[in-house]
């Protein structure tokens, strides 16, 4: 029998890249963030689950923050999808452990709160679309399918933190009761404030957020009006076309 050239060859330690919230693919994150960890050797094999609540240990790899175990969806020698626990804020040590040994720990700032809106709408060709729906057809909001006056939409995104009642991280979130952000954003179109009908995790989901605005009649028309999501001390914005 021939064995392979490196079947006695250690396996590579693990090393942390970045950290990026996995939504807009930005650094801010939040308790109970949807994350995207980049790297090398981060897992022997790649391997997703749609086991419920997510295991905590996933192709002979674990994560920790702070030296607790995270939830998570799917690992692969380059990339890691997971959730942050909902308790955690501040600095934080997150590290990933695989057959290759231990990562050096990589510092991560959890924000109260750091809303991201999801790029993962598609409409016709046009993919990578922020996921904004209105209420009328349940469809994207696209150039060619713009929002109205007096009408609602719904945001989807991570990165709103704790919600009540609370829910554990990996677990999806229940409809009866609605498990509703602590402390709700404010929402401007074109710098108008819009009322929020709901703000809180999508039922039977993991980490995803939604938002439900009413847009008034007095809002600015444009091609690209700033739609801007205020948490804290942080803030997301995007262009929508408004028409009346």
């Amino acid at each position: 029998m021939v064995l392979p050239w490196d079947y006695d060859a250690a396996l590579a330690e693990p090393v942390v890249r970045s950290v990026i919230n996995s939504a807009d693919l930005t650094p801010a994150v939040a308790p109970g963030s949807l994350i995207t960890i980049s790297g090398e050797n981060l897992s022997a094999l790649a391997q997703a689950t749609r086991e419920r609540p997510l295991p905590v240990t996933l192709g002979d790899a674990c994560v920790t923050l702070d030296d607790r175990l995270i939830p998570l969806f799917r690992v692969s020698p380059a990339e890691i999808a997971a959730q942050l626990p909902y308790g955690v804020s501040g600095s934080a040590r997150l590290v990933v452990r695989s057959p290759g040994g231990t990562s050096k720990p990589y510092a991560l700032n959890v924000l109260p709160a750091a809303p991201a809106v999801f790029r993962s709408g598609t409409a016709g060709p046009e993919t990578g679309l922020a996921t904004v729906l209105r209420h009328k057809n349940n469809q994207l909001v696209t150039l060619s399918n713009p929002i109205h006056p007096e009408e609602t939409i719904t945001i989807y995104l991570t990165g709103l933190g704790a919600v009540a009642p609370p829910v554990e991280a990996g677990h999806p979130a229940p409809a009866e009761p609605l498990a509703r952000a602590v402390a709700e954003p404010r929402v401007t179109l074109g710098g108008v404030g819009l009322p929020l009908a709901f703000v809180g995790l999508v039922p039977g989901e993991i980490g995803v957020y939604q938002i439900n605005a009413t847009i008034p009649y007095w809002v600015p028309t444009g091609m690209s009006v700033p739609l801007e999501i205020s948490a804290g001390t942080y803030s997301t914005t995007l262009g929508v076309r408004v028409v009346k």
